[in-house]
């Protein structure tokens, strides 16, 4: 409070003292909450005395798709007990609890399951899970089995009861109405549930450049507010434009409430929020200070919200479409209205890709080259797939409405789907290989900027486009290396499971049952976004293998230790069990599932090991 009245009463007579007294307040707050949510004495209290096999009781903040039989559930453990001590803490914590019974939000669940740091398993382009965890202030996981806990009861307040119980009931309107994949996308588009997606939906949304369609953010965000203010358009009469506006704004925070609270939706209710007062008020309003504000109050309010991807990539984008969409918007007159709109659509898309794009082949290590065609192609139809869901919800209960709503829905979703199935499928769909580095990233939006910042001295654009060309190719080089890359990996996996690359092509092999498959070809498939090449699978649980391909020669030979591999001239051994071996020098030893070989002795690793073939 000192602070804001010195800021006050400095405000006209010295700027210096208001910028170093609002700096100062700032830091403050941004000091205060990042305390409070990451270095709380709450939570110091549970890490400074937490052993495995302690008793612990959490309260169940979030729960994940209710019809898997490991159940995701984030929690928060606050009773720790200690013999007969029960110590009061605050911890979020991640379970995968094993149960076929329902939880629910607010549940109070007592265990002894031990909990574990959140660690990667090292193996070349897996998702990271530690860092995603640890932007969201969670480093702890733990795997619950059927008779390892108990619930013992439920504490829930009548906010977060209501919201939770009109959300479930929007989603059974849904699911009554639609089923399968178009049920699904229906969830995550209109409420921001993304648990019934499958992977392939996912990843056939993320290769044809369609992903932020299924997170609610600024774009639905945008969309459903204007879809009010024309329906509110209808009582006019009744309503002036400034009530009708914070009508709006109440039934896009109501939305907000519903669809979970997500950060892509908060961020983007904050942001329209500021810039529709500003305008109710009459106040003189300018769109980046809208977005550099509302990052500010989702900072204050959680700095680890800086660290999350999710509100990088929105930001930058954002930033790009402000910074860039008039600019690249002018580069070709269209006097046809519609082929104009179609371009229009366009300069937002490489808008918001210009600042997007490195810190996206930073993290997901490829590029959807056909992202321009996705979105010209879904930006009117996912207007249309959150009107008709709004209508549906709103009378479903009409029979011939009712009915009629929900075809053009059914459609809509149809559309979306083939769209983006049949563009995931299209040749080149996904460029991959990229594995850029962080000065790289940083280099890349330099770049970017001085080019807005610069853009009236024609000398300086002349450079900076000559360092875009640099940067540019000393990409595609490193990009054309690791997809030339000519070796032997050992996944750090709790199956053997290894890949022979060679250039263009892969061999990839596996001792997995049959249930576990899916996993194995998963951690391989991770590998081939930073280095791609045509895979070929290989189960080698019942079978030895002999492979030729032009310059090499793969053998694999089950033995009683393990399997014996070579590779052209190269020889490995993965041992499997704790049995003595006679050892020959020319041979490297690999002990499965956590250990590596170096200077001849074993030693335990938690990334996977690579051998060049060159």
């Amino acid at each position: 409070m000192l602070s804001i009245l010195l800021t006050y009463i400095k405000l006209k007579q010295n700027s210096i003292a208001f910028i170093f007294t609002s700096a100062y307040l700032f830091f403050a707050l941004g000091y205060t909450t990042l305390n409070e949510n990451y270095f709380s004495q709450s939570k110091l209290k549970f890490e400074n005395n937490y052993l495995i096999g302690d008793s612990y009781l959490f309260q169940i903040d979030d729960i994940g798709n209710q019809n898997r039989e490991w159940k995701k559930v984030i929690a928060n453990v606050n009773v720790l007990k200690k013999e007969n001590q029960f110590i009061s803490c605050s911890k979020q914590v991640v379970f995968f609890i094993n149960t076929t019974d329902s939880l629910e939000v607010g549940d109070v669940v007592a265990t002894n399951s031990p909990l574990e740091r959140i660690k990667n398993n090292g193996n070349p382009g897996e998702f990271d899970a530690q860092f995603f965890w640890s932007s969201k202030g969670i480093d702890q996981i733990g795997f619950i089995t059927e008779d390892g806990f108990s619930v013992i009861d439920n504490r829930i307040s009548w906010f977060d009861k209501w919201s939770l119980k009109s959300r479930n009931y929007l989603i059974t309107i849904l699911k009554s109405q639609l089923k399968g994949e178009e049920l699904a996308v229906a969830q995550a588009l209109i409420l921001g549930d993304r648990s019934d997606l499958e992977n392939e939906t996912i990843n056939a949304f993320g290769n044809s450049g369609a992903m932020h369609v299924l997170a609610v953010s600024g774009l639905h965000i945008g969309i459903l507010l204007q879809i009010i203010l024309i329906c509110l358009k209808v009582f006019s009469k009744y309503l002036s434009k400034k009530q009708a506006l914070v009508l709006a704004l109440i039934i896009i925070w109501i939305y907000t409430i519903l669809s979970g609270i997500s950060a892509s939706v908060l961020r983007s209710t904050v942001m329209f929020t500021v810039l529709s007062l500003s305008q109710l008020f009459g106040k003189n309003h300018h769109s980046i200070n809208n977005l550099f504000f509302t990052a500010f109050v989702l900072l204050v309010i959680n700095p680890l919200n800086l660290y999350d991807i999710g509100f990088q990539l929105s930001f930058l984008a954002m930033l790009g479409i402000f910074w860039f969409y008039q600019p690249i918007s002018k580069w070709i007159y269209v006097k046809n209205k519609w082929v104009r709109k179609v371009w229009e659509t366009t300069a937002v898309g490489l808008a918001a890709q210009l600042l997007t794009v490195p810190l996206s082949l930073y993290y997901f290590h490829q590029f959807p080259n056909y992202f321009l065609i996705t979105n010209i192609a879904l930006m009117s139809v996912t207007g249309i797939i959150l009107g008709f869901g709004l209508l549906v919800f709103s009378f479903y209960w009409l029979k011939f409405l009712g009915k009629l709503f929900v075809f053009i829905l059914s459609l809509s979703l149809l559309f979306t789907l083939k769209t983006v199935h049949i563009i995931d499928e299209l040749p080149g769909s996904i460029a991959s290989g990229f594995l850029i580095s962080q000065w790289t990233v940083f280099i890349s939006f330099s770049i970017v900027i001085a080019f807005y910042l610069l853009r009236e001295f024609k000398y300086i654009k002349v450079l900076l486009i000559c360092c875009s060309i640099l940067i540019i190719a000393k990409i595609e080089f490193e990009r054309y290396e690791n997809m030339s890359k000519k070796e032997i990996c050992f996944f750090n996996h709790n199956q053997l499971t290894f890949i022979v690359k060679n250039k263009n092509k892969s061999y990839c092999f596996y001792n997995a049952k049959a249930e576990k498959v899916e996993k194995a070809k998963q951690v391989v498939l991770a590998y081939s976004k930073i280095y791609p090449s045509k895979i070929n699978f290989f189960n080698i649980r019942k079978q030895n293998w002999n492979l030729k391909d032009k310059d090499f020669e793969i053998g694999i030979e089950k033995k009683k230790n393990g399997f014996s591999i070579k590779v052209n001239e190269k020889r490995f051994f993965v041992l499997n069990n704790n049995e003595p071996i006679e050892k020959e020098n020319q041979v490297v030893y690999i002990d499965m599932p956590w250990v590596q070989k170096t200077n001849n002795d074993l030693y335990l690793s938690e990334h996977s090991i690579r051998f060049n073939l060159d």
